[in-house]
């Protein structure tokens, strides 16, 4: 388990090349061994991870990161049909191929009629080279299909945004199919003194003046057989009130679904009483608040009661867009604006700040008073209902206030507020928060105890996955060895590394039972690898907190020993120097313990402690891991020296030696001249999750 910020990993390296990822469903990894080993052998950079059962199954496909997906025939842990079943629901572009060693034509047909791509082997060279076709095949289908539908959603974004346009510009316009109106927009139907549905599916030359009528027809001929050279069309159209309206109209040829279509833009007139002006504003808008923010500053001082500015921000705009399209969302956004100036007073002053946020400035009889306004509209805007032309649906807020007293800066305060306001809706949102100086700690405070809520809602519901960094060995070693490493995913679906959550665990006591979930699910991991080709070892970080707790957490472990013996070499608990240091009593308790249950031991953040050497001496190791600090200092001579005398001194001792933060080759050809047994670092592979007992490499 991850129990410090100095080793938490960071997310991707820049340059770094994804390969694609073939997930096997296979009775042994020497399946999954033999179609990766002869598709990177073609020059294909691609990684197979082998999947046991449908649990394996379904947590890869959750995982989203597959791009295709082999299942062995004839396995009683997961059927063809089962799993073709849940990549349908869970992943339903992804493409399933079904592996049988000797197939027939009637056996093809019925694995395609299941839902299968296709039906492959790897019995011999001639049928990889088939599966080789077939999945550079289906992996280009995938990623056209993938393609595609980006482009769709591009589509839908970009007509949504031309209606939005085109309903709000002051141009009459107008679409023509085969002669019948099929869509105005209010301006084209207020030109005419009609509601844009009473236009709907009349004759266009219903709405021309009678003795215009040629000339219309023949300019709509000579339009479609493009010999108009862009001229506009001059003509007159009937008011409902009988009175002729002079226009000057573009006309352009589109085409919708294969259907020709003519749009008619009527270019408004400032002078013209017939197209009305642009509609005021329905708020006032950013410039405003500045303004009412300065003056409310300024006058603070003379005012009773508490004010504030305070943000509400439509949590996850994009993806509210992305539903409802753009003119939707705009609607939903103005009916939140409506909503939530029922919530305030008739004194409080509400503003359009951007697209989705919105700003006011309240006065209250204490910040009391406005915690509660601001945590009410975070937990009744769940409830509301927001219907517009299209959808219904609901939007979440995060609501930020920043009490001030009168000295505060107006720019320096909204540039506070709008920043910590938009940094908390990113993270998760649905919160309330209090900014400004006397509002810091019980924001943090109330931040941590939230992300801990999280955690240990998390921990209840098992939405927590592994990661695996990559232990190299400069000695051949032809044993695995992964640094284990947790991430946590909320309640959105988002994936968050350690350095997100870690403090708050640690300051609200989870880390005994994080560190036990993890080493339950190595345990998992490495039963699920009895039929592995190769061995490998799962180095888990202890928290300081489990080592505190070392004569619960030793009979914990002997219970999950009796139900799956290790062997040898399969989990290695890594313990930070310094924590050692501070508990050595109850390390070399556990350590001991430990071992004896099968395990091995590692120190990590070695060398920096003040009694380095000792520790070598009283507590048994296995490993031994230096301190990042080496790492980066590896050409001070003092450095170098320092850990070239630790390094003899744990050879002697038979202990294995790793440096991490490896992230350039000539250091890593000088730590093998110097005997180091193990690297790790971006240089090696950078953390990667590989789901139970798959084994992804790069």
């Amino acid at each position: 388990m991850v129990d410090s910020a100095d080793h938490i990993e960071t997310s991707g390296t820049a340059g770094a090349i994804q390969s694609s990822v073939v997930l096997v469903v296979a009775a042994s990894e020497s399946v999954a061994k033999r179609i990766e080993s002869y598709l990177r052998n073609a020059g294909h950079p691609i990684r197979c991870a082998w999947l046991t059962d449908l649990e394996d199954t379904d947590e890869a496909l959750r995982g989203g990161a597959a791009d295709l997906l082999i299942c062995a025939e004839n396995l009683s842990s997961a059927s063809v049909r089962d799993v073709i079943e849940l990549a349908g629901r869970l992943s339903p572009d992804l493409p399933v191929l079904v592996l049988n060693q000797d197939f027939t034509t009637e056996e093809t047909v019925a694995a395609l009629a299941a839902g299968a791509r296709d039906q492959v082997s790897d019995e011999d060279l001639r049928h990889l080279r088939h599966l080789e076709l077939v999945v550079l095949r289906e992996f280009a289908m995938h990623r056209q299909l993938r393609e595609l539908r980006s482009v769709r959603q591009r589509l839908d974004a970009f007509e949504s945004r031309h209606r939005e346009l085109v309903a709000g510009t002051n141009d009459a316009v107008a679409h023509i199919q085969e002669g019948i109106v099929a869509q105005v927009n209010p301006a084209f139907a207020q030109l005419l003194g009609y509601k844009p549905d009473e236009l709907i599916a009349l004759p266009l030359m219903d709405l021309v003046i009678a003795d215009h009528h040629p000339k219309v027809k023949e300019h709509l001929k000579l339009l479609q057989r493009g010999k108009n050279d862009g001229k506009p069309l001059e003509c007159s159209l009937q008011h409902r009130d009988g009175h002729r309206i002079a226009i000057s109209a573009r006309l352009s040829l589109s085409q919708i679904d294969g259907e020709q279509l003519i749009e008619m833009l009527i270019r408004a007139d400032a002078g013209s009483p017939n197209v009305s002006d642009a509609a005021q504003p329905k708020w006032n808008g950013r410039l405003e608040f500045f303004e009412g923010l300065a003056a409310s500053i300024a006058g603070a001082g003379q005012q009773k009661g508490q004010r504030a500015a305070l943000l509400f921000i439509v949590d996850d705009f994009s993806g509210v867009e992305t539903r409802m399209g753009l003119h939707d969302a705009e609607q939903a956004v103005e009916q939140s604006l409506d909503w939530i100036k029922t919530q305030l007073s008739s004194s409080d002053l509400l503003f359009r700040f951007s697209t989705h946020e919105i700003a006011a400035i309240v006065t209250r009889p204490n910040i009391g008073d406005i915690q509660q306004l601001g945590e009410r509209v975070v937990s009744e805007v769940g409830r509301q209902i927001f219907n517009t032309s299209g959808h219904e649906g609901h939007l979440s807020l995060t609501v930020a206030a920043y009490p001030f007293s009168g000295s505060e800066e107006s720019g320096a305060l909204v540039a506070e507020l709008v920043r910590d306001a938009r940094k908390l809706s990113a993270s998760g949102g649905k919160r309330f928060a209090n900014l400004g100086p006397t509002a810091k700690s019980s924001l943090e405070e109330r931040e941590g105890a939230r992300k801990a809520a999280m955690v240990k809602k998390a921990l209840d519901d098992n939405r927590l996955k592994l990661a695996y960094q990559s232990i190299a060995s400069l000695e051949g070693d032809t044993r695995q060895h992964f640094d284990v490493l947790v991430r946590v995913i909320d309640e959105n679906g988002k994936e968050l590394h350690a350095s997100e959550f870690i403090q708050a665990a640690e300051k609200f006591g989870l880390m005994k039972a994080i560190d036990r979930w993890v080493t339950a699910r190595a345990f998992k991991v490495q039963a699920k690898r009895d039929n592995a080709q190769e061995a490998s070892s799962l180095f888990i970080k202890i928290s300081q907190d489990t080592l505190r707790d070392a004569e619960a957490f030793a009979e914990w472990v002997g219970e999950q020993v009796k139900e799956r013996p290790l062997r040898p070499g399969e989990l290695v608990f890594e313990f930070q120097e310094v924590v050692l240091q501070s508990h050595v009593r109850k390390a070399k308790q556990l350590t001991q313990a430990l071992i004896g249950h099968g395990a091995q031991i590692a120190i990590e953040h070695f060398g920096v402690g003040s009694n380095s050497a000792q520790i070598i001496e009283h507590i048994p190791m296995q490993f031994l891991k230096f301190h990042h600090s080496f790492t980066a200092n590896f050409n001070d001579k003092v450095t170098s020296q320092k850990m070239t005398e630790l390094m003899e001194q744990a050879k002697q001792k038979g202990i294995k030696i790793i440096v991490s933060h490896v992230e350039d080759a000539n250091v890593m050809a000088r730590l093998w001249q110097m005997g180091v047994n193990f690297i790790q670092g971006y240089h090696v592979q950078e953390p990667e999750v590989v789901l139970l007992s798959a084994d992804v490499r790069g």
